[in-house]
């Protein structure tokens, strides 16, 4: 049947579409299959292995998929209306979309008879499924049951979540631009690091949910049903105040801890700031707001920005070898000629730091001349970035996103490259890979 299958995606004479409607193939073994437009209606896939699977517009109208291995797998514009992925994995699959509405599905007995006389409309089930950095833009999930979901730096732009269950949900990292969240249920949900650009929030229900280094608006918030937020209160500063830190920090690194006090501007607001040429090394801005400040030449070795929202930021020329930048936002910043490169003999076991932006967005940032050796970009998005004449020699970029970016005389010599989008190896802009 596969074999078949086959010849009629070829448009083979004596090709057939697969239909497997209701049949049990639980346990199957059919990773790296194509079964593109198959049918499996009602189908019985409990642990089944469809891991790099092709199932683009395949039909799994009401099929029970709990616990079965999706990994990588092409759902792209398929019909899981009505069908049951508890359990399942779907870590960086593709769902753009997709079709996960609720659905009336017919349940029979052994004996073939109908479980019920009566009909009502089944929620799909995307319950405690593992779907970290899985692509469902555009996907519909209105009223589908996602309680303890995993959509860990998924990209769920554009998704139709209209009433749908995200109670504990684990959303961190996962950018949620014009989403539709009106009347869902995100209560005991995490957010942290997450993108709310342009979100519908109408109705919806956000108690206990952990907004730490979320970008939202707060007008969308006002339009929430029930709301009690974690992380999403940002502190202020004087200019005057501002500069003790910064003069009782540069004292702190001078004596080598013994006098002065370390910069702590976590979750502070320094938007706009000029920051020119400051030394913040070693400082923590965890989860501040430096949306558009000025941080040209600044040194900020070893610093913590971690969830920092540096947007729009001018960081040419900065110092920021060994720095922490996990799933920081910097997207539209500007980094030419930034030294990201690894901080090297550091402490008395001369241990060697490198940059870390796993699950950064850098989506539309300028990197050009940017030292990058030895980064670790696992899961960034470098869309429509520019690279040109970067140094990502040794860099970790497994899982990134480069679609868009553009990489003329960029050097990617010794770098992981595995599962990353948007890399042609063999083209003339990436020819010193």
């Amino acid at each position: 049947m596969l074999q078949l299958h086959r010849r009629y995606l070829a448009e083979k004479r004596d090709g057939r579409r697969a239909v497997l409607a209701y049949y049990d193939l639980s346990g199957a073994d059919l990773s790296g299959q194509d079964l593109s437009g198959a049918d499996l209606t009602g189908a019985r896939l409990h642990r089944t292995i469809l891991s790099n699977a092709r199932l683009e517009n395949t039909n799994f109208f009401g099929a029970d998929l709990r616990v079965a291995n999706l990994n990588n797998a092409d759902l792209s514009g398929a019909d899981l209306r009505g069908s049951c992925l508890r359990g399942a994995q779907l870590n960086r699959a593709k769902l753009p979309r997709a079709d996960l509405r609720k659905a009336l599905v017919m349940r029979f007995n052994d004996d073939g008879s109908p479980r019920t006389k009566v009909m009502e409309p089944t929620r799909t089930d995307l319950s405690s499924v593992e779907a970290r950095d899985a692509d469902l833009s555009g996907a519909k999930l209105s009223e589908a049951s996602c309680v303890r979901a995993n959509l860990t730096d998924a990209i769920l732009r554009d998704v139709d979540f209209c009433g749908a269950d995200l109670r504990n949900a684990d959303i961190t990292g996962a950018v949620l631009e014009r989403a539709d969240l009106s009347g869902a249920n995100l209560n005991g949900a995490t957010l942290r690091g997450a993108v709310l650009s342009d979100a519908k929030l109408t109705g919806a229900e956000l108690t206990n949910v952990d907004i730490s280094g979320a970008i939202i608006d707060p007008r969308l918030l006002q339009e929430a049903k029930c709301l009690q937020l974690t992380g999403g209160d940002l502190k202020q500063i004087t200019l005057d105040d501002l500069r003790e830190v910064l003069r009782l920090h540069a004292l702190w690194l001078d004596t080598k801890g013994s006098n002065g006090r370390r910069a702590i501007l976590a979750e502070f607001d320094l938007t706009g700031r000029d920051l020119r040429t400051a030394n913040l090394a070693l400082a923590n801005l965890g989860r501040a707001v430096l949306r558009g400040a000025d941080l040209s030449r600044a040194s900020l070795a070893m610093c913590d920005l971690s969830l920092a929202d540096l947007r729009d930021a001018q960081l040419d020329r900065a110092d920021l070898r060994g720095a922490k930048l996990v799933r920081a936002h910097l997207a539209g910043a500007s980094l030419v000629r930034a030294n990201l490169s690894p901080l090297d003999n550091v402490g008395d076991g001369k241990f060697d730091f490198p940059a870390n932006l796993e699950g950064a967005k850098l989506g539309g940032a300028n990197l050009e001349n940017a030292r990058l050796s030895q980064a670790r970009l696992a899961g960034a998005d470098l869309s429509r970035s520019n690279l040109d004449q970067a140094d990502l020699s040794q860099a970790d970029l497994h899982g990134a996103n480069l679609s868009d970016a553009l990489s003329s005389g960029a050097n990617f010599f010794g770098a992981a490259l595995s599962d990353v989008r948007g890399y042609a190896p063999n083209s003339s802009a990436n020819q010193r890979a």
